[in-house]
């Protein structure tokens, strides 16, 4: 087909946007209209586009007035940021970032302060994508590394990730997750890990992803983790190694070895413990994890809150309600 000469014109180009986007007409309408072709219609409606002709906008729906508060207070947090929609779990940075900004406006964040990052696809993932400089800020690792090859499960790359993203300096932490009580104790030994070990006591953020149980997930195990263990039967997720029980209870493993990290004791001290939950299977692991008392700010999307939301409204009398009191 041969295209007419005035197909490119200011006409033409609002033609094709009124017909499209004001009354629905297909493509195919509109290039009979124009007496043009299908592709000719697509390039025009790409063109009013690009030269402001069509303006798109996003709206993202309102987060439900009050959730934000119902959660807060019935979980005892010191706060609940939503982002409208819902996050996918598998990457969940791009949506979570908006209120996680809000959650670091709270903190007052600055130079000299220490910022502990966990491992965890929400955690990595949000890091790589926020961009807010603290200069001065110290960046370090909750807990040891591991054998996994998932870079969510690399703390140290995390935190040169968040210490980017923060314009932090980054202290690293060259020590296993999992290890014997022999081990501990000749790690803590060591001037490099001890340093690490001192930060932990003086943070005043830590950055957490919640890890929903049981796990389907087989990076988990690969982590080296007893995902099989029976005394984590009855656990609903767990926070930087720690596993918890809808009611906040802290599950000890059976195996020998201990999680190289920051304690459950330590957590439950330092000011602003921030957890991302992303996608809907993390709700009731947020809620285990605020009743805890392991982690204070909760970070969420609208799906994951309605979620929790959902659920703290149908409990029977007598569960806890806001037992973190953090």
């Amino acid at each position: 087909m041969t295209e007419p000469a005035s197909s490119d014109t200011s006409e033409a180009l609002l033609t094709a946007a009124v017909m499209y986007y004001e009354h629905a007409a297909s493509q195919q309408e509109i290039a009979d209209r124009l007496g043009v072709s299908r592709p000719t219609v697509s390039r025009l409606l790409r063109r009013a586009r690009e030269l402001g002709i069509v303006r798109i906008e996003i709206v993202p729906p309102q987060v439900e007035a009050g959730m934000s508060e119902r959660i807060r207070e019935r979980l005892g947090l010191r706060g609940v940021h939503i982002a409208p929609g819902r996050a996918a779990e598998s990457d969940p940075g791009a949506l979570l970032a908006a209120p996680f900004y809000e959650a670091l406006d709270s903190v007052g964040l600055r130079g000299g302060d220490v910022v502990l990052v966990s491992w965890g696809r929400a955690v990595h993932s949000v890091g790589r994508t926020v961009r807010r400089p603290v200069p001065g800020v110290v960046i370090t690792p909750a807990i040891g590394g591991n054998a996994s090859d998932q870079p969510w499960f690399q703390p140290n790359e995390i935190a040169r990730i968040w210490a980017r993203a923060l314009d932090g300096r980054p202290v690293y932490l060259n020590a296993p997750a999992l290890v014997s009580p022999a081990l501990e104790r000749s790690l803590r030994s060591e001037p490099e890990i001890r340093e690490v070990v001192e930060l932990w006591d003086h943070a005043k953020v830590a950055l957490f992803g919640v890890g929903a149980w049981p796990k389907p997930d087989p990076s988990y195990a690969a982590a080296g983790f007893p995902v099989d263990d029976p005394a984590l039967a009855d656990a609903v997720g767990d926070i930087g190694g720690w596993s918890f029980t809808i009611d906040g209870a802290v599950v000890r493993h059976r195996d020998p070895r201990r999680v190289f990290g920051v304690s459950p004791e330590q957590l439950r001290t330092i000011p602003h413990v921030v957890c991302f939950a992303g996608g809907v299977s993390k709700a009731m692991a947020a809620v285990g994890a605020a009743r805890s008392g392991l982690i204070s700010v909760l970070v969420t999307d609208a799906a994951t809150a309605r979620a929790i939301d959902t659920y703290l409204a149908a409990e029977p009398e007598g569960r806890p309600d806001g037992a973190s009191t953090r």
